[in-house]
């Protein structure tokens, strides 16, 4: 194009047109996420050397170039990601939550609830409408229980669908994005940045960092390489690779989800820390942490709870007289029988396993009574099962005392300043003698450990009022009436006041009754929610904050595009002047050469 006014008019009107356009394109994507602002870039058109100097020959448009900040780019990815990660754990914390209800729909109310009725049935054991309220309210309990394990089960079958849902979004993005290099790549050698197709794969980046954190490396060819956090290449160049949902078992049998790559009909498991950010982090993290801790709380309470509760059945005698406990032929060791629970060792498969209410052991197998003749004031207190009834295949069936139709006798003797106690089995012989003998002291319990006999623990512990005197006695009997009895129902009731919940294990292990265990179990789910709103709101400030700071730096100013309109619009005009002078000069020259 020439250098006369006609050129330099010419030249200024299309550079303020192409500006014009670029404004009007960056006006109408204010909206676009992801979008950043671009601007014409022009420089002056190199002088013209005459005799009388150099003339200049206007302005040349060089290309046109988008606005773009690697460093905050990187920063809010990273931000995005773990906003993503804190913010997808905090939605299945908040469902976790209700897996554990509170107040009367709890776990813990309806566990002593079971304990509470036993207080109709001490006082009234031959009623058998109070055993069945017993019965009501243990299958209240673990319905309760089984209603928590389904829904945790369910969370995580969620969560795992969600996961899947995950990768296959993340390998749609991968492969768009390798699409992206290949489009991008194809115009490395025109001079000119592909500004709208450069804006569109890093949104893809984005997109991709809030499912998984990934890092980008820039190739010569301006396509990008992609990385999850751990270093698996995930895009490199025009390819991408393919991720997958697979199933590993687990030392205790179980199985998790793992994110694995899929590569020729095979796959590999990618180790855990790989997966730093995005929603998968937080996914994996609900699965193999809270999901996990609760199941396994939710568990122990359970079995510790119900097997508390067999054991003592085990210990007692139902209104019909049948021992709720036998003895192995082969190990000697004795099995409870018609147990309450059956299936104890998770939630998710315990079951009712007493339906008949005359089954309920509320009777003790034996029974204490204070000889008329005593001077002392010793009167019982309650006598307790410490372990079952010997029977056949029992190592101490033939030896142990009491049994039916052979009573043991507590006598109690002064041996200087010591009250001291002794047995004696139906023939008057001793029983379980030691040396020295056995001190009483109040409100120590008086029991038949032995270490000399096999096995060594003690049967019974008889808990006495008052003080007795040498020579009081103390009959222990096998129960003639289990009807009207009510040791083991007493037994029962005495858990509710029990640390028999136990949870973790060694020097870690802390104890506690049934309604502080639920209690704790609550609290700690509530600390771990908590804890997970605090962090996802920290984090979406930090994304919010760096999204900010990026699209000031980067997107698009209504105000500053505003000016820009009018500043190139007069530009424009100015141009056109130009033109229009130079039109009428050309005129005037074509008058004056007429003549």
């Amino acid at each position: 194009m020439g250098s006369g006014i006609f050129g330099l008019g010419t030249r200024a009107m299309q550079a303020s047109q192409v500006t014009l356009d670029t404004i009007a394109h960056n006006i109408s994507n204010v909206n676009t996420p992801g979008y950043s602002r671009q601007q014409v870039e022009l420089e002056t058109e190199g002088g013209l050397f005459t005799g009388a100097g150099f003339f200049g020959r206007g302005v040349r448009v060089t290309t046109v170039s988008r606005t773009a900040n690697e460093f905050l780019t990187r920063e809010n990815n990273i931000n995005v990601s773990t906003a993503a990660a804190d913010d997808t754990r905090l939605n299945k914390l908040v469902q976790l939550e209700k897996v554990l209800p509170t107040g009367e729909s709890g776990l813990g109310y309806a566990a002593s609830q079971i304990l509470n009725a036993f207080v109709d049935v001490a006082n009234q054991p031959q009623d058998m409408s109070a055993r069945q309220v017993v019965l009501a309210r243990a299958q209240e309990w673990v319905s309760r229980v089984r209603t928590a394990a389904q829904q945790l089960d369910e969370l995580e079958r969620g969560t795992v669908a969600d996961l899947e849902t995950s990768v296959d979004r993340i390998n749609m993005l991968t492969s768009q994005i390798a699409t992206s290099n290949q489009a991008i790549a194809a115009f490395q050698g025109v001079g000119h940045a592909p500004n709208d197709l450069l804006d569109k794969r890093d949104n893809l980046v984005k997109e991709l960092n809030q499912l998984v954190q990934v890092s980008t490396v820039e190739a010569d060819d301006g396509s990008l390489s992609v990385f999850m956090g751990g270093g698996q290449v995930l895009v490199l160049s025009n390819k991408s690779e393919t991720l997958g949902v697979v199933r590993e078992t687990q030392p205790d049998g179980s199985s998790l989800a793992r994110v694995a790559l899929l590569s020729n009909g095979t796959s590999r498991t990618l180790p855990q820390d790989q997966i730093t950010g995005g929603a998968l982090k937080g996914l994996m993290q609900v699965q193999d942490e809270d999901i996990a801790l609760t199941r396994t709380a939710l568990n122990t309470f359970v079995a510790n709870f119900a097997d508390k509760i067999n054991a003592q059945q085990a210990l007692g005698m139902d209104a019909n007289g049948n021992l709720k406990s036998s003895f192995d032929a082969t190990t000697n060791q004795p099995t409870g029988n018609n147990p309450i629970f059956l299936s104890t060792a998770k939630a998710n498969t315990i079951t009712l396993g007493l339906n008949a209410p005359a089954g309920l052991a509320a009777a003790s197998p034996v029974v204490a009574s204070i000889n008329p003749a005593n001077k002392g004031t010793a009167s019982i207190d309650s006598i307790r099962m410490e372990r079952p009834l010997p029977q056949a295949n029992a190592l101490d069936f033939a030896t142990s005392r009491p049994v039916d139709g052979k009573p043991l006798t507590v006598v109690f003797a002064q041996s200087g300043s010591t009250l001291t106690y002794s047995f004696l089995d139906e023939n008057g012989a001793p029983y379980k003698a030691v040396a020295p003998a056995r001190t009483w002291t109040p409100g120590t319990p008086i029991n038949d450990a032995d270490p000399g006999s096999t096995p060594a623990t003690a049967l019974f512990s008889l808990n006495i009022n008052g003080v007795p005197v040498a020579g009081d006695k103390i009959t222990v009997a096998y129960t003639q009436y289990p009807g009207s009895n009510n040791g083991n129902a007493q037994a029962m009731l005495a858990l509710r006041d029990q640390q028999i919940i136990t949870f973790g294990s060694g020097a870690t292990a802390t104890t506690a009754t049934v309604t502080d265990a639920y209690s704790q179990m609550i609290g700690d789910l509530g600390v771990r929610v908590q804890g997970g709103k605090t962090t996802a709101s920290i984090s979406a400030t930090l994304a919010k904050t760096s999204e900010q700071t990026l699209s000031s730096a980067t997107g698009v100013n209504l105000d500053e595009e505003a000016a820009k309109l009018i500043q190139f619009q007069q530009s424009y005009q100015a141009a056109a002047k130009v033109l229009q002078i130079a039109q009428s000069l050309f005129d005037t020259l074509l008058q004056t050469a007429r003549g």
